[in-house]
């Protein structure tokens, strides 16, 4: 059974269905919510213990880490993915890009947004029972969440995949500041960049 454990919202509490979570987080600011197929671990968030609840459930040797990133090339008209996933005490790195017209539109946006479903896909190859997504662009979190209205069918079929996939997998978004000087943020940057560039 999956139990949605909202820590900041209209009510915080643990709840057992995803429309129920969604109707305290959206259009709440600054959210925190997160999926567990633990009640116990589930309460342990909401009351603060973070790391306890991670620890007790999983482990933190089942968590994936990622940071993602998206890029845009305006001479090339190209958009660009990357980023990197620790597990394990293992980093992978991806990167790519491409040159949907619709996709073009949204720019880095649409890089960003492939980058996390990529981790999120890794993580399930993996067999990760959680993942932290670090990214610097709030859509990613909050278009999930619901505090952001998906109004195209990009962002539309990238919250839908998100919020599916959430309940094989306990997600965390965790949103950090754009060119920070953090390492790993900076070489899924560095990925991104790079996808933009591939050749065609």
């Amino acid at each position: 059974m999956k139990y949605y454990a909202v820590k900041k919202g209209r009510q915080p509490g643990v709840y057992t269905s995803w429309d129920a979570c969604q109707e305290q987080i959206k259009g709440y600011s600054n959210a925190s919510f997160k999926s567990f197929t633990d009640k116990a671990q589930a309460q342990a968030f909401v009351n603060g213990e973070k790391d306890q609840a991670s620890e007790s459930a999983c482990g933190k040797e089942e968590v994936a880490v990622a940071y993602v990133d998206g890029s845009y090339n305006l001479s090339d008209k190209r958009y660009g993915f990357g980023g990197i996933v620790l597990y394990q005490g293992e980093s992978k790195t991806f990167y790519g890009g491409g040159e949907r017209q619709e996709l073009l539109e949204m720019r880095n946006v649409s890089g960003e947004m492939m980058a996390a479903m990529r981790a999120v896909t890794y993580a399930l190859e993996v067999k990760a029972k959680a993942l932290e997504i670090h990214y610097d662009y709030q859509g990613i979190g909050k278009w999930v969440s619901g505090e952001w209205q998906a109004k195209n069918a990009f962002t539309q079929a990238y919250r839908d995949y998100m919020r599916e996939k959430g309940k094989e997998l306990a997600i965390t978004y965790i949103k950090v500041k754009a060119h920070s000087n953090d390492h790993y943020n900076d070489i899924a940057d560095q990925l991104a960049k790079k996808g933009s560039f591939v050749n065609k």
